[in-house]
């Protein structure tokens, strides 16, 4: 389930995404291949922010000669969100909707329901 999984992300990392469930399998799939290129890195904070996720991790945890590697898979999931629902992780017919005070990248059903709420 992907809430226990969250979880132990807490428990490894030391920190809880803020942001919606939709985008967790992406924090999860990046987490892993930095974990495998850099066990012990340390994530700073993770949050949506202008409709897109930032993953901010401690760049004093990673060996110089693999940052530059960390840096591209953190680019790629950072993009990947910008395709992705935020709220329930479907990733066709997204787009970035704004609000007087929001940015959200959210699919067709999520946005149509956002407007009418």
């Amino acid at each position: 389930m992907i809430e226990d999984q969250m979880a132990q992300f807490y428990e490894r990392r030391g920190t809880y995404p803020e942001c919606q469930a939709g985008w967790y399998p992406i924090i999860l799939d990046l987490d892993n291949k930095i974990g495998s290129i850099e066990p012990g890195y340390r994530v700073d904070q993770v949050k949506e922010k202008f409709g897109g996720l930032r993953f901010y991790y401690d760049q004093m945890s990673v060996n110089d000669d693999n940052r530059e590697r960390v840096d591209k898979l953190v680019d790629a999931a950072e993009a990947k969100a910008y395709t992705t629902c935020e709220v329930c992780g479907v990733s066709d017919s997204t787009v970035t909707t704004s609000g007087p005070y929001w940015l959200k990248t959210l699919c067709t059903e999520h946005r149509e329901k956002r407007t009418r709420s």
